[in-house]
């Protein structure tokens, strides 16, 4: 297996809950000229997120259509083997885990939203950038580690597409309909119908967030997504996520993700 993938981010756990337990989060991509994996099988619950790349999951008497977005869950002591489709190469999030009583009893695969796609995928730039830190907080990986376990849990509930609450949802669909380049907190708080202290008190109720870091993570989504999918200039992103200042646009970015906007393009293209 070793030779067949390549970790891009790689962190063995012991985080411990009531009737859950992490050992290992892996982002893996294909090495070159692998067309399949392998067969082979783990002696505990595997979670997959494919983020690039097509292909079919061959699991013990059956076969799962894999792409972008889709995600499963292999049980212990099942045999699988991934072969891929079309020349990229894949990229996979891999959650090894296990569970108390009767193990996983939710749905075994699914597809993410592009909003929880998304939010993986800021999570996993969050991950790397604290991974690079002088001296990683431990808290602060486990945390992130945690939320991203939270999703496969919520998806396998079919609660995936309603993750968050019911205010915070509002926030993000005012965000939405608000013109990029005029994207302020006080305009987002008018779209909802209300004043920007009672949203911001009540969305920090809900979430512990704040309409203006709401707007932060929408402009991160926007960016990254044009940087892993488009050639565009860094200052033509950086207009279209709303910032006129190419160097405060980087310097926001570097704070963000732990990178520049080329250096973070260069990893995700790799």
């Amino acid at each position: 297996m070793k030779e067949e993938l390549q970790p891009i981010l790689l962190e063995d756990f012991e985080i411990a809950v009531p009737g859950f337990r992490l050992r290992r989060l892996a982002l893996n991509q294909h090495m070159p000229r692998v067309e399949k994996l392998s067969e082979h099988m783990h002696e505990w619950f595997q979670a997959l997120l494919y983020l690039r790349g097509r292909g079919v999951q061959h699991l013990d008497d059956r076969t799962v259509a894999v792409q972008r977005g889709s995600w499963l869950v292999i049980p212990p002591a099942c045999r699988h083997r991934f072969v891929k489709e079309r020349t990229m190469r894949p990229v996979c999030l891999a959650i090894d885990f296990e569970t108390s009583g009767e193990g996983f009893t939710g749905r075994q695969e699914g597809f993410f939203s592009s909003p929880e796609l998304g939010r993986v995928e800021q999570l996993l730039v969050s991950l790397h950038a604290e991974e690079r830190r002088p001296s990683p907080r431990r808290l602060a990986l486990s945390s992130l580690v945690l939320q991203l376990a939270a999703l496969f849990e919520s998806a396998s509930t079919g609660d995936v597409t309603t993750g968050s609450g019911r205010i915070q949802q509002r926030v993000r669909e005012a965000i939405e309909k608000v013109p990029v380049e005029t994207l302020r907190p006080g305009l987002v708080a008018e779209a909802t119908g209300c004043s920007l202290d009672h949203l911001n008190r009540i969305l920090q109720a809900e979430c512990g967030r704040t309409v203006g870091a709401e707007i932060s993570a929408f402009r991160l989504k926007r960016a990254t997504d044009l940087l892993r999918s488009t050639d565009k200039t860094i200052g033509e992103i950086a207009s279209e996520v709303g910032i006129d200042d190419q160097n405060y646009f980087g310097r926001w970015f570097r704070k963000e993700t732990g990178q520049s906007p080329t250096r973070w393009r260069e990893a995700m293209r790799a």
